[in-house]
Parts: structure tokens; C-alpha cells; sequence
């Protein structure tokens, strides 16, 4: 139920604009030092920004919004793949603006069903996402941040093995 102005107040008030989700440098920073602490917690090396890798996140967190909806058992059907590995993540009810530290929080909650001895899930519980945020072969990261109509988010990262590995 939508509540009415207060009385006196005009009805005329202008909606408020649609809620975005925060971008830039100072995101790609959040990302990048979120993702390496819980990288150092798991004995694994950092990671260093990839711009390329951000960019194919940004076009498939993009598409799963303007053409799926945010509905992320969608994103097989996007016409851009990020190849290297994805680890994506939905929100819905927020209260305020998506952050990177949602996400990565989110991804997190998945540590205790992972089994890095023999690099898979506990039976039937989901760690895909813990998995690829602390995969030893990754070298760098790009992630990308979009806000959802519906009041949600979906958040991309794109994990990218370095120059000689394999």
C-alpha cells in the first residue's frame, strides 16, 4: 500500500529516482580488495584488476537486467558469455543501494560447504561461487555491479587464469 502525503502536502511530489548501483574505480577497489581478503583467509594468492574481464561482466550483469529480467536462471541464454569462469549473485528485499560487499558476503555464506582437499561441494549443498572466488589458478578479476527494476541487483565477476598458467 503506497502511503499518502502528510497532511497539507502536496500529492504532485516527483518519484524518486530509480535506485542504481554504485560503479567506478572506487568499486572495481572494493571488488578487488573484498575478493583478495577472503582469497588471503583461504591461503590463496591476490589478484589483480582486469578491465577486459570487467567489461564482459558489466555486458552480462547488463543483459541479465535488460533482457532476462535479473532472473539469473536466465544467464545460459545471454548472447555474451564471460568464458573465463563467472560467479554471479542475486539480492532481492534490500533496504539501500547494492554494494560489492553484498555480494561478496553472499558468495561466502557458500565457504563452509566447500572442500578445497578434493575441490567440490559438500552433497547437496551449493559452493560454486566460494569455489571460483578462491580457485588458485586465477590471476585476475573483473566484476561489475548492476541494479535491478525490481529492486534487486545482480553482480558478475569474471576470474581470469594469468600469462603461463594453465
Amino acid at each position: 500500500m503506497a502511503a499518502s502525503p502528510p497532511s497539507g502536502a502536496s500529492a504532485d511530489v516527483a518519484a524518486p529516482s530509480p535506485r542504481r548501483a554504485p560503479r567506478g574505480p572506487a568499486i572495481a577497489a572494493q571488488f578487488l580488495s573484498l575478493i583478495n581478503a577472503v582469497r588471503a583467509d583461504a591461503g590463496v594468492p591476490p589478484l589483480s584488476w582486469n578491465a577486459t574481464a570487467a567489461q564482459r561482466a558489466k555486458l552480462h550483469a547488463s543483459w541479465l537486467r535488460d533482457s532476462a529480467g535479473c532472473d539469473l536462471d536466465q544467464k545460459e541464454r545471454a548472447p555474451v558469455r564471460v568464458e573465463m569462469g563467472t560467479a554471479m549473485t542475486w539480492y532481492r528485499g534490500y533496504d539501500g543501494r547494492p554494494t560489492p560487499a553484498d555480494a561478496v558476503a553472499l558468495w561466502l555464506t557458500e565457504r563452509p560447504w566447500y572442500d578445497r582437499a578434493a575441490d567440490t561441494c559438500a552433497a547437496g549443498q551449493e559452493c560454486g561461487n566460494y569455489r571460483l572466488v578462491v580457485k588458485p589458478e586465477w590471476r585476475q578479476l573483473g566484476c561489475a555491479l548492476v541494479a535491478c527494476p525490481s529492486g534487486g541487483a545482480v553482480a558478475a565477476c569474471a576470474y581470469r587464469r594469468g600469462l603461463g598458467t594453465k
